[in-house]
């Protein structure tokens, strides 16, 4: 039986670990597109949504907030916040901004990678589906 905090770690980190499985399913002949393509959205809105990292969102003193957030497009508890990087990634002036945010931390750059990779996986499947 696996400890409390291991349950929790492997709660909080389940779209890496989604990732992980998407990228071994390419190699295995019996799994289908279709599977791969679902599993590989599932890992993109959990980077989106629900991958731990910081904040990053611009303080009143003009510095990154470094409070825990949840996703790529989430801020921390702070209602500002959150509003302020969904405004980032709304318009697209602030896409560099958004962008120089998230890679400021490991967290950021890990789930920027996994989601990057997960479209990628995701779009490959979509094609192979439909090329059947």
């Amino acid at each position: 039986m696996a400890k409390k905090s291991t349950k929790k770690l492997l709660g909080s980190l389940w779209g890496y670990l989604l990732l992980a499985a998407v990228l071994w399913l390419w190699f295995l002949p019996s799994v289908g597109p279709g599977v791969i393509a679902i599993l590989s959205a599932l890992v993109v809105l959990y980077t989106l949504f629900q991958a731990p990292m910081w904040c990053c969102a611009e303080t009143r003193s003009r510095e990154l907030c470094r409070n825990n957030a949840y996703g790529i497009l989430l801020g921390c508890h702070l209602r500002q916040h959150k509003w302020q990087k969904v405004k980032m990634a709304v318009r697209q002036q602030y896409w560099g901004r958004l962008a120089r945010r998230v890679f400021s931390s490991v967290g950021g750059q890990a789930a920027t990678f996994s989601a990057f990779a997960g479209m990628v996986s995701a779009c490959a499947a979509t094609v192979t589906l439909i090329a059947k």
